[in-house]
């Protein structure tokens, strides 16, 4: 079963929470132990708004779960540690016996102890009215009061009530719960998950920064500059020099190239001439320092006061940063929208204007590149700018933005000067190979693979093929186990065995049929019907989940029709626990009538009961 959900959909995550409660009824059941599936699901919903480890336990873990996430947020008919204490020792124990706890957590004996120790304190925090949040606070007052917080009229009737003095709560307390609400509470808000950054080498980014034609004309103009200028009233060019810097250097803007000299610390004024800075004149023989010392020019910082920056400025970090949160990649329909949550920023326009402008900018620099879209990308354009086709959306915004080696370096930066929580590839060499995978698989190829050769490097091979294998027997995500056999066979001979060694698993078995069928390594004649079609409701139910129903029915639509509506009619018999998942998603987005028809009728006879 997958346990790590750092950054999936909440869609995902509640898919998993569910397969997991089912678990732990049955589990339960055999072990007879009481539990409360609320505070079980409420358990579970805490690790993944944090940080989506749901098997990594640790004492802090459960001391903000139980001692401030619980008294803030969750509303039970009965809170009392009795009740809900017994439900987090068996969600503890079932973990334990089910194998799903993280390597990283502390032993199990450990969080039994710390659990049965803190009954009276819990028991304090959730009594405690000043450790409501605001939604509790209102549902235990309309509770308190007979009226059900979940029947929104009632609800809304009872808070005007409030409001107009009918009913009576305690003003102080609720004040102090609403300004800790609308300031944040940040021991119980969800979590963005941590970036990860690929960055190249450092000698890399010297190359890049070397060609970079703004940089060139940074050191043309302090070569221009020589042993000082007259400057005009205000400090700004003379109209001669002005004019002499557009015809040698060809800048269109030459009190910009003077701004950017000035930030990158190469000139400044002194007694009304412009003046080179001699110290700084060791940035000029080295290209990626004097990269670093130019990008403000362009860049805000991360945490730059916002009344220091130009709205360009601040944009242009907003922008990078969506670029960098959608996997490095971005179309500008979509980073127009973020427009819209700058509202300290006035713009001249509304439309993508400003957004082609700060991009350009940031080209320019190395940090992005702009280039027009491929048909991977045409439903995303559609989505975001609210038309029914791609030729409805202007010829400029029809680009996407990818962030370059240089602007990975930059946000990376930015995010260390101002003291954020950031991670690279180095950083995720330690962890498990199920969060290496949750968190690395979504980045480019080259960066997956740099990041997989660390992660070998880091553990002894055995090791390595230990973890990889209990992973791939484990989760219940396709997409993690084939990533799990592609690094097992890095070891050679010794990895492919072990991934041979998982074709009669019940659950890694058709994913290493695949992987060795892909291979080459086994011939479709060794291959039974059973084991074909096992393997191939996998891959569907894995394309389903993934990439949505209609992308992953394309391929297998495509096969002629007959070879379906045998797959059908086999896959109803093959045993997989996603058959109905997999008919389901047919019914209703296969393009084919006839198939659709036959996979309702084979779901029909999947929920007949047995005789």
């Amino acid at each position: 079963m997958r346990m790590v959900y750092t950054g999936a959909d909440e869609e995902d995550f509640i898919d998993a929470r569910q397969r997991l409660l089912v678990e732990l009824d049955a589990w339960s059941q055999m072990r007879q132990r009481m539990i409360d599936p609320v505070v079980a699901g409420a358990m579970l919903d805490y690790r993944f708004e944090r940080d989506g480890l749901l098997g990594r336990w640790s004492r802090e873990v459960l001391r903000g779960a139980l001692l401030t996430w619980f008294p803030r947020k969750v509303v039970l008919l009965d809170p009392h540690s009795s009740a809900v204490l017994t439900t987090v020792q068996a969600l503890l124990d079932f973990f334990d016996d089910a194998d799903l706890f993280d390597e990283h957590s502390e032993p199990p004996s450990v969080l039994r102890s710390f659990v049965r120790g803190i009954a009276d304190r819990f028991d304090e925090a959730m009594k405690e009215p000043s450790n409501f949040g605001l939604a509790k606070f209102w549902a235990v007052a309309m509770a308190e009061h007979g009226v059900d917080p979940l029947d929104e009229t009632e609800a809304q009737e009872f808070i005007d009530r409030v409001q107009q003095g009918e009913v009576e709560v305690d003003q102080d307390l609720l004040h102090e719960i609403a300004y800790r609400h609308y300031e944040g509470d940040p021991e119980v808000e969800p979590l963005e998950p941590t970036p990860v950054f690929a960055l190249a080498p450092e000698e890399d980014l010297a190359g890049e920064a070397a060609g970079l034609p703004v940089l060139w004309r940074l050191k043309r103009f302090v070569g221009w500059v020589g042993d000082g200028r007259e400057l005009a009233p205000k400090g700004r060019l003379t109209e001669a020099d002005a004019r002499d810097i557009a015809g040698r250097l060809g800048e269109p803007d030459p009190a910009s190239l003077v701004s950017l000299a000035k930030t990158a610390g190469l000139v400044r004024v002194l007694k009304g001439r412009l003046v080179r800075v001699k110290r700084a004149e060791p940035l000029l023989a080295d290209p990626l320092t004097l990269w670093r010392a130019s990008v403000p020019h362009v860049l805000a910082g991360r945490d730059e006061p916002l009344r220091r920056r130009s709205a360009d400025r601040h944009l242009a970090y907003e922008l990078l940063e969506s670029v960098q949160a959608d996997n490095d990649c971005a179309t500008i329909p979509m980073l127009v929208e973020i427009l819209d949550d700058l509202g300290e920023v006035n713009w001249r326009c509304t439309d993508a204007t400003p957004v082609l402008r700060v991009l350009d900018q940031l080209a320019e620099y190395g940090l992005v590149e702009v280039a027009p879209a491929t048909e991977e990308h045409y439903e995303d354009l559609i989505d975001f700018a609210g038309v029914e086709s791609v030729e409805e959306v202007p010829e400029e915004e029809r680009q996407v933005v990818r962030m370059l080696p240089l602007g990975a370096r930059a946000m990376y930066d930015a995010r260390v000067q101002a003291g954020v929580p950031t991670l690279t590839l180095e950083d995720l060499a330690t962890e498990t190979a199920e969060v290496f995978f949750a968190r690395v698989g979504p980045l480019s190829q080259e960066a997956f693979e740099e990041g997989a050769r660390l992660w070998l490097q880091a553990r002894r091979p055995e090791r390595a093929i230990a973890e990889l294998i209990g992973l791939a027997e484990r989760t219940d995500d396709f997409e993690h186990r084939m990533l799990a056999f592609q690094l097992l066979s890095e070891y050679g001979e010794p990895g492919v065995t072990a991934i041979a060694g998982l074709r009669e698993h019940s659950a890694a078995g058709p994913a290493a049929l695949s992987w060795l069928l892909d291979a080459g390594l086994i011939d479709q004649s060794e291959v039974s019907g059973r084991e074909r079609t096992y393997s191939m409701v996998d891959v569907l139910a894995a394309g389903i989940r993934s990439a949505g129903r209609k992308k992953a029915l394309e391929e297998f639509a495509a096969q002629p029709r007959p070879a379906q509506l045998l797959f059908l009619a086999d896959a109803t018999i093959c045993g997989h626990p996603r058959t109905r998942e997999v008919l389901e998603s047919m019914v209703v987005a296969h393009p084919d009538r006839m198939v659709s028809n036959a996979a309702r009728k084979a779901l029909d006879w999947l929920h007949e009961p047995e005789d």
